[in-house]
Order: C-alpha cells, then structure tokens, then sequence
C-alpha cells in the first residue's frame, strides 16, 4: 500500500480509495493540470509477468479511447518501479456495494435496494457497456464495487466542463476498472495463474469453464449484480467456491420475487433468462435485458393498481310510451341496503341522478369517475332533463308512435278480411 505523500509516475498519493485482489486506488494530485485523479495501481507480483504486462498496456491504450457518460474515462497507464498503474477520472461518492451495506446496516442483513433505483443503475451501465462491446471491448468484471454512484451534491472534480450535473434525485452512473478488460477478438484472457479475475459470485459459466467470451458474459454478470443488489445475497452461495461454481454451472436461478415481495413474478424470467447457461439463450445486448427488466417491474406494479374491469351491466329498456322525466336532484343520495354509505351507483357524477340501478364497488369508482359503458346513442342525447317536467314526448316521436299504430290496425284489418272470405 502507497502512503498519503508518497509519489507515483509524477502524481502524489493524497489517500486509499479502496483496494482488492488485483492492487489498489488512491486519490492522486495530477502532476501538471489543476485536478486530481484516481489511480489504481496493480500489484508488484501480478506486474511480474511480462505477458500479463503487455496485454495489460494494450488493453488499458484501447479502453482509454471509451468516450460514454457511463464509463470512467481513463487518462493515461504505465509501469512505475515494476509497478503497472492507470490513472482515471475521480468520481466523488460511492459505489454500489457500500451503498448496499448502507442499506443492510439500517434495515438487516438480508435487505436489498429499491429495485426502482437497481433498474435505473442497470439501465445506466447497460448503455455503457452496449457502447464498449459495439467498439470491441467486453469488460469480464461487472459486480457491485465497480459500479460508482456520484456524490449528489457535487460536480467532477477532474477540470473538465463534460455538461454533467447531479441532481438531488439523480445520481450519475459509471462503470470503472476496465483495467481487466479485454478485446473481444483476442483469444488470450487476463489471468493470474490461471485464476480467473472476474469475481466468483458475479461470473458467467463459460468464465468458469475457460471457453471464449463475448458480450453476453458481460450481461450476465450484470444481471446477476441486479439480482444481488436487489435481494441482498449474491445469486448463487455455498460453503466454499464449489458450491459457488456448481451453482454458476448447473443450478437454476433462485426466484426472486420469493425473496422481495415487491418484486413482481415477472422480473424472474428476465433475471433467469439474462442468467441463461448458453450464452444463445440470453439476451442480444445488454439494454435489451434491462428494457425487459424495467418492463417487467413496471407492469407487475401497475397490476397492483389497476382496478378489476366491472362486468358491463344491462341497460334499463327506454319505456314504449310517454315518460315524465324526473327533474335535476342536489338532495344527498341515499345508498340502497347492503351498499356501504358514501358508496355511489356507477357512472353518477356529484349531484347527478344515476343512469342505472346497477352500483359497483367503491375502489372502482375512484378509479372511474365517468360511466364507462355508455353508447353513441345515449352521448348523443342531451344530458339534462327537459326545462317543461310535465311535457310529453317530442313531436317527431308522437308521429312515429301514431304510424305505427296504423300500420299495426291496418294489418289486423287485412288479416280479418283474408279469413272471412276463407
């Protein structure tokens, strides 16, 4: 570990960021321009190898030349007194896997992040890595520490106006540590002794098994961090990493929804289906997974709150001869027995007699306000009573009434007169 002070290929070391199986990050004052990065500096026996040192320096050259507002921008590598190191943009905040053990601290072990908010940061990061496969680069190494959340109340402090402000309900998503990353045509992975670096809990079954890799390994572990993020536990555990590895390789997907009661039944055969073990059955890409997935939730939530469609009751039959209309109530309507009181026939508006007799539950008139089943017929007639209450029908309907009473007796005539003269 570097102490604050100490100086690396020109940059002076302020303090840790954090530190894992492959080196270490540190907050560095940049040696000319007025800013400061993060470095992450690989470990002395991982830079011995001279082949892992090359692919290393070219891999790191091609993933600096990734330009995308989810990505960390990487400036600039090297090797510093057997040391390789690779200088990136500093993103003030957290990451997703402090955010999680936030959340765990406050409300249990097993507790997991909004998955509102996991959708969104997968969302985010799917962009990303959909940008770095189409330029030929997969990443191997998506899990919750490389996912950094910025600090809500602040900008980048890397001297660069990129037109990126956070909000206090928007945090801006990055991926980092492409450190490990890999051309996508290249057969040769970086490994460690044959170790392989992606992380056991979040690696996809051709990882594990050494077979070549593609964009879909990338979207696998996406999904798998999702899963972790929102349940709180990693997809697949064990006493020990066979039983870790067995799961990546044979076992199915445990069903979220059992573990978070709001994640609908829906989002299962997303997460199973990104999680597939052949990379055919997943996926095209890494935002159709997450369009999917916040299709999923969003659908299972609006059935929670849609109201159940009511049967479409039948409509009273207009009477055959003269009514008197009744005249424009604003007394209290008063529920039939067995009707909860507060409760309104459907389809009656505040002071308004009801077009039916037929009430509905209460939930749905809060949900329709309107009569839902009223024909062209009757939206063509006027909606208020007539100013006479006393008058009869309607001239027009009068005449219509006195013509087909003659018809009807005129018929009665010609059938009497066809059985006389029979």
């Amino acid at each position: 570990m570097l102490q604050p002070g100490s100086w690396i290929a020109g940059y002076r070391v302020e303090r840790a960021l954090g530190s894992g199986g492959m080196g270490a990050v540190y907050l560095a004052k940049h040696p000319e321009l007025p800013r400061s990065d993060a470095i992450k500096v690989l470990g002395e026996q991982v830079g011995e190898d001279e082949q892992f040192r090359k692919r290393f320096l070219r891999e790191a050259e091609v993933a600096a030349g990734l330009d995308h507002p989810n990505i960390v921008t990487i400036y600039n590598r090297g090797s510093s007194d057997g040391m390789l190191w690779i200088s990136m943009q500093y993103v003030p905040g957290t990451d997703c896997a402090q955010e999680l053990q936030r959340a765990q601290e406050k409300a249990g072990a097993q507790a997991g992040l909004p998955p509102e908010r996991v959708v969104r940061i997968a969302g985010e990061i799917a962009r990303g890595l959909d940008y770095a496969h189409r330029r030929g680069l997969l990443h191997r190494d998506i899990k919750p520490a490389n996912i950094l959340l910025s600090d809500e109340s602040s900008e980048f402090g890397d001297g660069i106006d990129r037109g990126y402000r956070t909000d206090a309900d928007e945090q801006r998503v990055l991926l980092t540590d492409f450190g490990v990353a890999k051309a996508a045509n290249e057969t040769e992975s970086l490994t460690v002794v044959g170790t392989v670096l992606a992380t056991l809990s979040y690696a996809s079954p051709e990882q594990l098994k050494g077979q070549p890799v593609d964009a879909r390994t990338d979207q696998y572990s996406l999904a798998a961090t999702a899963f972790h993020l929102m349940a709180g536990r990693v997809p697949f555990k064990g006493d020990g990493t066979a039983d870790v590895i067995a799961g990546h390789l044979s076992k199915p997907v445990p069903r979220l929804s059992e573990m978070v009661p709001t994640v609908p039944p829906a989002v299962d055969s997303v997460i199973a289906k990104a999680m597939a073990k052949e990379a055919d059955d997943r996926f095209a890409n890494c935002r159709q997974f997450t369009d999917a997935l916040q299709s999923a939730l969003h659908q299972g939530g609006m059935t929670a709150y849609t109201p159940p469609v009511a049967a479409r009751p039948q409509m009273n039959p207009r009477p055959a001869g003269p009514a008197t209309p009744q005249p424009r109530q604003h007394t209290q309507h008063t529920p039939p027995p067995g009707q909860a009181a507060g409760a309104q026939p459907f389809g009656q508006p505040m002071g308004r007699q009801p077009l039916g007799q037929t009430p509905v539950p209460q939930a749905y008139q809060q949900h329709t306000p309107q009569p839902a089943y009223l024909s062209s017929a009757q939206y063509s007639q006027p909606q208020h009573p007539a100013r006479n209450p006393s008058a009869g029908p309607s001239g027009s309907n009068a005449v219509m009434l006195a013509l087909l009473i003659g018809l009807i007796v005129v018929a009665i005539a010609i059938v009497v007169a066809i059985f006389l003269v029979a």
